[in-house]
Parts: structure tokens; C-alpha cells; sequence
């Protein structure tokens, strides 16, 4: 056993099973770090001798390598990204240990860490569902799995944006240093399609001729091998997209990944980027950056998901077929497709006065 201090942190660090174990006791107590070497040793022990779970004790990093392995084969692109997207959090902070050490207290102990570091509710669950995942297919899950206490979520973080918002976002991206942004907002509005549902989109999945985008594989079953139909404004923005890259065959990234960098005088007040490092196979990381920055310049805040939001619930204000809406939202749930075509006021108004017309109008009939 060694204990040490590192500044006023004391740390411990001692080998298991071949393994060097050095960690941080987060406290200035000498005392306090010596115990939580004996505790965090015990726990080894305990799992190595078989008196907790049954299988040999295996580090979280290559547990994670063994389940991604195991599923890749059944996940789409756009449901792989998520859970590499989790994971970016929860390796760092699991890294070091061994999945059987993983409790109740360990995953209290990563939720407030990523609550205090600004991560919301919703997105703090989705770590911990993947690490769910992950221990549940050691078998390792059922035995805390009633002792876990997910995060509160609001029941509706969606938000319709009125078309006047929808004009100023579309022009703050217009002017965005993101090449992309522009096109990606305008289809994503014209097409209720999800974030990685046209990240990972390739232009083998955009049928010109028949104006057709086909979402190979999506967030939920109802949605895969969905067909949605382009309008015009989405099949012009593909269409001036697509002349950009001239050499972009079918199994290519409509959104490949590049880097950007200010280049020449001027270019950094302009707002003008220049890409480089194009990886046609590989699709772009994220437009967050630059949504955050055109939302500001638009004076709207709202999430590029709530423009998905904004088209269901247009079609649901045009008085589209509930099962057009299901088809192209890939929704088949009637609270989920209630959750996103809720008329505005206006709409409300006209319903609740076109009652009070045919209860007038029955009125003067009686009264004839």
C-alpha cells in the first residue's frame, strides 16, 4: 500500500491482478485516503474471489470494447454516434475502474459530477443508459438496477417556433462561417428529419429525379426505411449543396468532415471560413458550434431539434392526414404525435370560434 499527496490531495496506489491502481482519495486526510485504499482493494478482492458477481473482474474500457463489438452489427450509424457521444463522458470517468466495482453510489457520484459540470437532466440519463447497457450485458445491471435513481426530465422541453423566429434563424445562418448550416436548418425544417438521422446522411439515401430522401435506418423502429418526401425548398438546398462537392459519389457524407480555419485579411471580421482536411467518408462531428453562435445572432433560443418540432407541427396546423404525419415523422405513438402537432393560439381560436358559430347558428333556427 502506498498513499501520497499531490498539492494538499492525498492519493493512493497499489497493483491488482497485474493492474496499477492509482487514484485521488479527493480529501486532505491522510487517514481518509489510506481507508478508501483498503475499501477500493476489498472491493477488487471480493469481486475476484466470486463472493459479488460471478465473472472475473473486467475493466470498464474493455468492457465497453466487448459490448460495442457485440452490437455494432445491428446499429445504425446514427445510433452507434450516440453511444460513442456518451461514452466521451463516461470513459474518463470510469476508466480506471472495473465494471463489477460499478454501484449505486459510484453512478449517484457521475450524475452529480456531470450535473455540476452544466450537463442537463436528459443528457446525464443517456450516459447512464448506455453504462446500463454496457453492465447489462455482463449481467451485472439487474442487481442495482431499483436503487438507480434516473434524473427528473420535463415532460415537454420542445418548443414551436412561430414562422417570423424560423425567418431569423434561417438568415443568421445564411451568414454563418459554417458552410453547412445554412442547408442543414433549411432541410431539417422542410423535413422533420432528426439531428443524426441527417448528420450521418449519404447522398445514395436523395433521389433527385423522384424528390425523395430515404432515412435508412433511424432512432426508433417506426422510423427506419421511412421514405420523406422533399419539397421544394429542401430539394433546392440538396441541389446547391451537391454542386459544391463535385466529386462526391453516392457512398459519400453529405456533410463530410473538415476542418475550418480564418484564412487572409479580413476573413475573421467577414465571418469567412475556409475548409481544409475534407474527409468525404467520414461525416462532420457537430453543427453545434455554430448554432449556438446563430441562434444569438437571431435572438431566438431554441434547440436545432425544436425544428423538427416547428415542421410536424405545421403539418398538423395544414390540417395534414394524422397517417402523413406519422409516415414522414416516423412516429406511430398518439401522445408522441399529439406532443409535437399541438395547434398554436391561432389555430386554437379558430376552433373554438367555428363552435361558437354552429351553436349561434342552431340558436336562430330555434328561434325561427
Amino acid at each position: 500500500m502506498a498513499v501520497y499527496r499531490r498539492g494538499k490531495i492525498w492519493w493512493y496506489e497499489f497493483v491488482f491482478m497485474g493492474r496499477r491502481i492509482r487514484e485521488s482519495s479527493f480529501s486532505r486526510s491522510k487517514e481518509i485516503a489510506i481507508k478508501a485504499e483498503r475499501e477500493r482493494r476489498r472491493r477488487l478482492e471480493e469481486a475476484a474471489n466470486g463472493l459479488q458477481p460471478k465473472r472475473r473482474p473486467i475493466q470498464f474500457e474493455i468492457a465497453v470494447a466487448e459490448w460495442m463489438e457485440q452490437q455494432k452489427a445491428s446499429w445504425s450509424e446514427a445510433y452507434a454516434a450516440i453511444h460513442s457521444y456518451n461514452l466521451k463522458h463516461l470513459s474518463p470517468f470510469f476508466t480506471s475502474m472495473f465494471l463489477q466495482e460499478i454501484d449505486t453510489s459510484e453512478i449517484g457520484r457521475y450524475q452529480s459530477t456531470r450535473k455540476y459540470a452544466g450537463a442537463s437532466n436528459r443528457t446525464i440519463n443517456m450516459e447512464v443508459s448506455t453504462l446500463r447497457m454496457i453492465m447489462g450485458s455482463f449481467d451485472l445491471w439487474a442487481p442495482i438496477a431499483r436503487k438507480v435513481k434516473m434524473l427528473h426530465e420535463k415532460a415537454d422541453v420542445g418548443k414551436a417556433l412561430e414562422q417570423e423566429e424560423v425567418s431569423r434563424v434561417l438568415e443568421a445562418c445564411r451568414n454563418s462561417s459554417q458552410p453547412c448550416l445554412y442547408t442543414v436548418v433549411v432541410i431539417f425544417a422542410n423535413t422533420g428529419l432528426r439531428n443524426e438521422e441527417l448528420r450521418t446522411a449519404r447522398w445514395w439515401q436523395v433521389d433527385f429525379s423522384r424528390a425523395q430522401f430515404d432515412v435508412s435506418k433511424s432512432k426508433t423502429p417506426t422510423g427506419t426505411s421511412r421514405i420523406v418526401q422533399l419539397n421544394w425548398m429542401a430539394l433546392e438546398a440538396l441541389r446547391t449543396w451537391k454542386a459544391e462537392w463535385p466529386k462526391a459519389s453516392s457512398p459519400d457524407y453529405i456533410f463530410p468532415s473538415q476542418k475550418l480555419v480564418y484564412k487572409g485579411r479580413g476573413a475573421a471580421t467577414a465571418g469567412r471560413m475556409t475548409p481544409y482536411a475534407t474527409d468525404l467518408g467520414k461525416p462532420i462531428g457537430s453543427w453545434k458550434t455554430a448554432w449556438k453562435t446563430a441562434q444569438k445572432v437571431a435572438g431566438v433560443k431554441c434547440r436545432i431539434h425544436d425544428l423538427r418540432h416547428y415542421f410536424i407541427t405545421v403539418l398538423g396546423e395544414t390540417n395534414a392526414p394524422e397517417q402523413a404525419i406519422k409516415s414522414l415523422a416516423g412516429h406511430v405513438n398518439p401522445k408522441m404525435l399529439e406532443r409535437y402537432s399541438h395547434p398554436r393560439s391561432a389555430a386554437k381560436r379558430k376552433a373554438v370560434d367555428a363552435v361558437a358559430e354552429v351553436i349561434s347558428g342552431q340558436e336562430s333556427k330555434m328561434g325561427d
